[in-house]
């Protein structure tokens, strides 16, 4: 049986990045932007698109939503 020689021009390959924390594979859409979110399969640490071409990841800050209650100590 033979292939088309154009089956593979069909297949889209999903953008993979390396976690920062565990060193694994980490499967991305292919319409992330910078600053989306995603989480690792293996660690489930929450990463943050850095970079697009290549993929890059980071792990995501922790937003500190109580940025006031520093103030109150002054």
């Amino acid at each position: 049986m033979r292939l088309p020689a154009n089956i593979f021009a069909e297949v889209e390959t999903v953008p993979t990045g390396t976690c920062p924390e565990c060193d694994a594979d980490v499967h991305v859409d292919s319409d992330a932007d910078k600053g989306d979110s995603v989480l690792c399969d293996e660690c489930g640490t929450e990463l943050e698109v850095v970079g697009l071409d290549p993929l890059e990841l980071d792990i995501a800050e922790e937003e500190d939503l109580d940025d006031d209650e520093d103030d109150d100590d002054l």
